[in-house]
């Protein structure tokens, strides 16, 4: 299919590209990485009158101040997986990063631009649902605050208005005490993830103390298993899977890739798996400062080989 003639704007900054989406509305677009978009662009899937090229804004900053990382919108996958203070500061967002797309993918996807497209099957807004991540979005003049759960209000669709882009996420440093676990299945490498599962956990004495446990490609957008929370409230590590079988709040869809149910049935796996993983990272001490080689050693982590690389293509911005 050929692609319908469209026009090319390349934002000087911030304020330019905000102003260019504002004057177009709907009929414009930006692109930073492009993995989702142009692959949108030329299926006929999405028509874009003019597309605005916003890789030149300085939005790439790494850092860690007050207790958050804070990461640019359009750092990119490659980055948020190789870089060490991510991997201290949150190593799940590491090794989620690493589960994206391929190497192409990766190198030229944005953090922004998953988070904008919002594939509920991709890999970053997962984690950052799970993680209680606060996305900060621009329109060139004011900033806003929104919970990363609450952005995505669909599939492909966010709360974003036509003239915001996403500028930073806020996330939480990992304290001591906590573990983290990612886990997805793909039918082949490079895959959309027929199920996918983030969780963070805090322990004391061989007790969770808290649990933040969220599903991904098993709705419209990431989902936070609140019953599965609630019921690990003081569990031992013996009583974990006893405690996480409650999927009530999962209704997931039918599709090409996976069924409903077997769909429902993976997430039960991985959710287990998930929570076994995090759960001894806390009783060790591989969160925080010890973060780094955890998510060196999650690269090719898979969760006993039925997990494979890459599912979110995410690139919305």
């Amino acid at each position: 299919m050929f692609v319908k003639p469209f026009r090319y704007e390349r934002a000087e900054d911030l304020a330019h590209a905000c102003e260019i989406l504002r004057s177009h509305g709907d009929g414009a677009k930006a692109i930073a990485g492009g993995q989702s978009l142009m692959p949108m662009l030329n299926t006929g899937l999405l028509d874009c009158e003019v597309l605005v090229d916003i890789s030149h804004i300085d939005l790439e900053d790494v850092g860690v101040r007050d207790g958050y990382l804070e990461l640019g919108g359009l750092v990119r996958h490659a980055r948020l997986a190789s870089d060490s203070r991510v991997a201290n500061s949150q190593p799940l967002i590491a090794t989620a990063a690493r589960h994206v797309g391929n190497a192409r993918v990766r190198n030229r996807g944005t953090l922004g631009g998953s988070l904008a497209h919002a594939d509920p099957s991709a890999e970053l807004p997962l984690v950052m649902t799970a993680i209680g991540a606060k996305v900060l979005a621009s329109n060139g003049s004011e900033v806003r605050e929104i919970a990363a759960e609450e952005l995505a209000t669909s599939f492909l669709s966010t709360q974003l208005a036509e003239d915001e882009l996403v500028v930073a996420v806020r996330v939480p440093v990992l304290g001591e005490g906590w573990g983290w676990s990612f886990n997805e299945i793909t039918r082949r490498l490079g895959d959309f993830a027929v199920a996918a599962v983030a969780v963070l956990l805090r322990t004391a004495e061989g007790k969770v103390l808290e649990a933040r446990v969220a599903a991904g490609a098993v709705g419209k957008t990431p989902i936070r298993l609140g019953g599965v929370e609630a019921a690990l409230s003081g569990a031992s590590r013996d009583e974990l899977a006893e405690r996480a079988q409650r999927l009530d709040e999962v209704d997931p869809p039918s599709d090409s890739n996976a069924s409903a149910a077997y769909r429902k049935k993976v997430l039960g796996v991985l959710v287990r798996r998930s929570l076994l993983e995090a759960f001894d990272r806390a009783g060790v001490g591989e969160s925080g400062a010890g973060g780094a080689d955890a998510a060196e050693s999650g690269a090719g982590e898979s969760g006993s080989g039925e997990s494979t690389d890459g599912s979110g293509r995410g690139e919305g911005q």
